[in-house]
């Protein structure tokens, strides 16, 4: 058995897991992700213009993540472990290509960006854990291998430094500093 099937048997739930962090990892899964989503609308609406530039570059980072990651699940279909017939699948989902790892890759574009832009540790640290807490939560429902969630992290984080230091640091020129009407 290989060390990625392994880990994911030691931590994809079950039928005897508690009823509770069953309960988490399908809040983490479901509505987590919602929640940091109406968190950088409401972070949009109450916030200043450089406010408003901070969730913009959360919101690319994001996006990128996404992309990439459903980029490469075109390209590197991998199957995910319920179709293989390994662990316990503890929700519904479509047979489709499971590397890497969607909710892992904007989770971790999420909370990378935020680290990047909020200016203080508090909110990066409770933006990486409710990424890390969504990473777990599709191993533990059987949707992911650890491979997964590991490569969407490092999808995610890479697409929110990216963002950080390409598309915002570099000034963009203005259209008549560069001779367009």
């Amino acid at each position: 058995m290989s060390l990625n099937s392994a880990l994911f048997l030691a931590i994809n739930g079950s039928a005897t897991s508690p009823h509770w962090l069953t309960a988490l990892a399908l809040f983490a899964t479901n509505h987590l992700p919602q929640l940091m989503a109406g968190g950088i609308a409401g972070v949009f609406v109450a916030g200043d213009r450089q406010v408003k530039l901070r969730v913009l570059h959360v919101l690319i980072a994001m996006a990128m993540a996404w992309l990439l990651a459903r980029l490469t699940q075109h390209f590197i279909p991998v199957d995910r472990p319920f179709v293989l017939g390994l662990g316990k699948q503890l929700l519904p989902h479509a047979a489709s290509p499971s590397f890497p790892s969607s909710h892992a890759s904007v989770a971790f574009g999420f909370a990378t960006a935020v680290a990047l832009t909020a200016g203080r540790a508090y909110w990066a640290l409770l933006a990486l854990a409710a990424a890390v807490l969504v990473a777990w939560s599709r191993v533990y429902l059987g949707l992911h291998f650890p491979s997964d969630v590991l490569a969407g992290a490092l999808v995610g984080a890479t697409s929110a430094w990216l963002t950080f230091h390409i598309v915002f640091r570099r000034p963009i020129r203005s259209a008549t500093t560069i001779g367009l009407p």
